[in-house]
């Protein structure tokens, strides 16, 4: 009897764990004497991926700080590549690790101050969101473009970027697009609204890609003609 309880214990114990596993929380971070939380943008896109972003000063040596979190990462069973895979796009030390079943990486910057603290930005990239088309608040980007750069005159607007794609390609996106919005196409690439006019231009980049410009500007409404007598 005594062996037939210990295994009916085992079982449980078996399934218990498995049920554990299978309704394991979100990843949490976990920094070493943190003395400090630093203010950053909650969201921001990167290439078109949402990015969810904190980072926090801790009293604590970068190295022991990397150490640290790769041992949680491998507690939450999360893929972590090893150190010569390991991107290093910065100065600073940065370890990543994926979370394979919900398509979340998870990446530290560890970034060592003079004064002998680190400060440690830690990034939750949903890749499994996909990517986002890129915005801006002059006229619609081209989806997958990159290098977006906005910028603001006392005239116009205007919002340039690359694409590897061609021109004409790029053309019936904006016929497309600014059609849906109320322009016309009354020139080659120009198209206007009752309010505003948008100019597309083309170039070559040094890469062989095509950079994009597009520039709004605010269209002066004629003065009403006085109605006759």
């Amino acid at each position: 009897m005594k062996q037939v309880l210990q295994g009916l214990l085992a079982g449980v114990l078996v399934f218990l764990a498995g049920e554990a596993r299978a309704q394991r929380l979100p990843f949490t971070w976990d920094v070493p004497k943190v003395v400090a939380v630093v203010d950053v943008p909650g969201v921001i896109v990167s290439e078109g991926v949402p990015v969810r972003m904190s980072a926090v000063l801790s009293k604590e040596k970068p190295e022991v700080i990397g150490q640290h979190l790769v041992s949680r990462f491998q507690a939450w069973e999360l893929h972590v590549p090893k150190a010569s895979l390991q991107p290093q796009l910065l100065r600073e030390t940065m370890i990543t690790a994926l979370d394979t079943k919900q398509f979340i990486s998870y990446t530290a910057i560890l970034q060592a101050n003079p004064d002998g603290t680190t400060t440690v930005f830690m990034g939750e990239a949903n890749l499994g969101q996909g990517r986002l088309q890129p915005q801006s608040t002059v006229a619609p980007v081209f989806p997958g473009a990159t290098d977006i750069l906005n910028a603001e005159l006392e005239s116009s607007r205007t919002v340039t970027y690359a694409v590897s794609v061609g021109q004409s390609e790029v053309e019936a996106f904006y016929r497309t697009e600014l059609g849906k919005a109320g322009f016309l196409e009354e020139e080659p690439r120009l198209f206007r609204s009752p309010n505003d006019e948008i100019k597309l231009s083309f170039s070559s980049t040094k890469e062989g890609r095509l950079a994009v410009v597009v520039v709004r500007r605010t269209v002066a409404q004629a003065p009403a003609s006085p109605a006759a007598d």
